[in-house]
């Protein structure tokens, strides 16, 4: 019995460990950002005339990481994208002004072959950033987002549908960039998919399960022991 206590109070501590900085930032969302289609010219981001052909397509790598923290109102993109030369972009913008609707403001929702927005009820749940600050390097050359970093009103967006180019949950945005003398270039495009990444308290539980049914199986003999999880 002072064995199985122990283990328990071993695992509870785990528990703790573990959920302790996830209850800290319980309001933060957390996805892996990936490429919106498959196929032809697939890509996460788009520079229009500062490459041409192929090469203005750049394919979001696995550390591509979109952020949303529900309580201060802000989110960030950040990761690297590559397109076919192997040319590689760092992206790191911030996100502000949180926006659950456009409806009263200036700011406009954009469709083209993604899903149709309504503004009035907010269907489906799409919801803005109505600011954007920060920069895209691509290989070793700076762009930086403009002061007004949206093109033509259109806020960056994400939802269901919002990554302009399917009804899969997502995001989008076109950015206004200026290269490292103030030069403006034509704006550019992100667009993506999203996936949640899984909170780590529910790699912990799994852990620990997998832990209880080893130890189960080498006490057969013994009365089994029954956990259950929320």
């Amino acid at each position: 019995m002072n064995k199985m206590k122990k283990m328990l109070a071993v695992s509870a501590a785990a528990i703790a460990m573990v959920a302790m900085p996830a209850a800290a930032s319980a309001e933060v969302l957390v996805y892996h950002a990936t490429n919106y289609t498959s196929g032809p010219g697939k890509h996460g981001l788009w520079t229009n005339t500062l490459n041409s052909g192929s090469d203005r397509f750049y394919e979001f790598q696995s550390d591509m990481i979109f952020t949303v923290d529900t309580v201060a109102g802000t989110g960030s993109l950040t990761g690297t994208a590559i397109n076919p030369s192997n040319a590689v972009a760092e992206i790191n913008i911030l996100l502000g002004g949180f926006l659950e609707t456009t409806n009263g403001s200036p700011f406009q929702y954009k469709q083209e072959g993604g899903g149709a927005y309504d503004p009035l009820t907010d269907t489906p749940d799409v919801d803005f950033f109505t600011t954007a600050t920060g920069s895209i390097t691509i290989d070793g050359n700076q762009f930086n987002l403009r002061s007004n970093p949206f093109a033509s009103n259109y806020a960056f967006q994400w939802g269901q549908g919002a990554n302009a180019k399917n009804n899969d949950f997502g995001g989008s945005s076109w950015l206004l960039v200026e290269d490292a003398n103030g030069r403006n270039l034509a704006h550019w495009d992100v667009n993506f998919n999203l996936a949640a990444v899984p909170e780590p308290t529910t790699w912990a539980m799994m852990i620990i399960g997998f832990g209880a049914v080893g130890g189960a199986m080498r006490r057969r003999k013994k009365p089994a022991m029954a956990f259950a999880y929320a």
